[in-house]
């Protein structure tokens, strides 16, 4: 817990801003009635709503505690996003993005540089354009991608759903895999990182660090798709934690940046190639995965073309 950090937030209100709490959408005596009963921990530990913690912390729901229990009705005073700030354009554009959608879900091919949610200097974002696609009725954001990532994206259309989702995203019980290009070529091939993270924030900045002593644990595998001659190397990346920046910070690491990422070292002049290529979530009612893949995007694919590399031979 962090009492005198200055970066730190009040725990009620970094719930309500943080997945999977934030689908919720919990009152302020609900909160405070599940930390009195030590059904959501920091560090392990009971806490209050005036606690400060950081993204360091340890927020976690009590073992044996099914987080579906937390799920109330919806409630009439949500405060959802204005659909005059959108236009019909907008519209088409996040339908042409849309790649499933049924009365629980819709899945998008989210494209790079799109954020997915708003925030200071950006107005523009995937949040506010389902908002205005659902016509009041609110998507749920279960997860994240960084706003330069492209690739499968998966959102919430009922409470339920997205409780169960988020709990999946929790317990890692989703699949991940991600295409990236990176500098050089891995030896071995194949295998996993294994280094713990650390999230430095500052004010103004924000990087993740290998950290053994403070970081906590990130493991991803990868494996050699294709070798771009001496040049560089066309990875699949499977993240089995959910760290921020964890396979960027773990290519880095093994002196791999990936292409484009120049906050993680990379020189390579391009955007920055990491794709979320497929997400196979798990199916209360079949008991079976459902799985989604999203093509590369454009400057991925033009990459490729200059490399004589026919993507959909590796698939």
């Amino acid at each position: 817990m962090n009492q005198e950090n200055p970066l730190s937030h009040r725990l009620d209100r970094w719930l309500r801003r943080n997945e999977p709490y934030q689908s919720l959408n919990l009152s302020q005596a609900q909160i405070e009635k599940l930390l009195r009963q030590k059904k959501i921990l920091v560090n392990g530990q009971k806490a209050t709503a005036s606690t400060r913690v950081t993204d360091q912390d340890d927020i976690s729901i009590a073992k044996g505690f099914d987080l579906a229990a937390l799920a109330i009705p919806e409630r009439q005073n949500i405060d959802v996003f204005r659909p005059h700030r959108y236009s019909p354009d907008d519209l088409d554009f996040l339908q042409s993005l849309i790649i499933w959608e049924d009365d629980e879900l819709c899945v998008l091919n989210k494209p790079a540089g799109l954020a997915v949610q708003g925030g200071t200097g950006t107005p523009y974002h995937l949040d506010g354009l389902l908002q205005y696609y659902g016509k009041g009725h609110p998507f749920r954001l279960v997860h994240r991608l960084d706003k330069d990532t492209s690739g499968v994206f998966v959102v919430a259309k009922t409470l339920q759903k997205a409780v169960e989702l988020a709990q999946a995203f929790q317990d890692h019980t989703v699949k991940k895999v991600y295409w990236g290009f990176v500098d050089g070529i891995p030896n071995p091939p194949s295998g996993s990182i294994d280094a713990k993270i650390y999230k430095e924030v500052g004010q103004g900045f924000e990087k993740v660090v290998v950290d053994a002593k403070h970081g906590k644990p990130a493991l991803t595998d990868y494996r050699l798709i294709k070798a771009f001659e001496r040049e560089g190397s066309w990875l699949e990346l499977s993240p089995q934690t959910g760290r921020t920046h964890q396979l960027r910070v773990h290519c880095a690491y093994r002196g791999h940046p990936i292409w484009g990422d120049a906050k993680y070292g990379s020189k390579v002049k391009e955007d920055m190639c990491l794709h979320a290529r497929q997400l196979s979530i798990p199916d209360a009612d079949t008991r079976r995965f459902l799985t989604f893949t999203a093509p590369p995007p454009a400057h991925m694919e033009d990459i490729l073309k200059r490399y004589k590399v026919d993507w959909q031979k590796y698939c």
